[in-house]
């Protein structure tokens, strides 16, 4: 998430420097947003891997302890 932040906040501060540039060096900045866009894409995409890990390995402690549970009154009670 943090690194999400902190490549939006730079999309943002190039679009600014793009309005007060002068016409030479607004390709320049544009390629920068180009970049930029690419790292926020990037991070999104990790930031939904890590999340996906994270609820598998919250399932999977789930699962663990339904079956782990010996008697069935116990074990019906963790799945409902």
């Amino acid at each position: 998430m943090k690194a999400q932040l902190k490549a939006v906040k730079k999309v943002l501060a190039l679009r600014k420097a793009l309005k007060a540039a002068p016409f030479a060096k607004k390709a320049a900045i544009l390629a920068k947003i180009v970049k930029a866009r690419a790292a926020v894409k990037k991070a999104a995409s990790k930031v939904v891997k890590v999340t996906a890990k994270v609820d598998a390995k919250k399932i999977a402690l789930i699962k663990a302890k339904i079956a782990k549970a010996v008697f069935p009154e116990r074990r019906k009670a963790l799945v409902a």
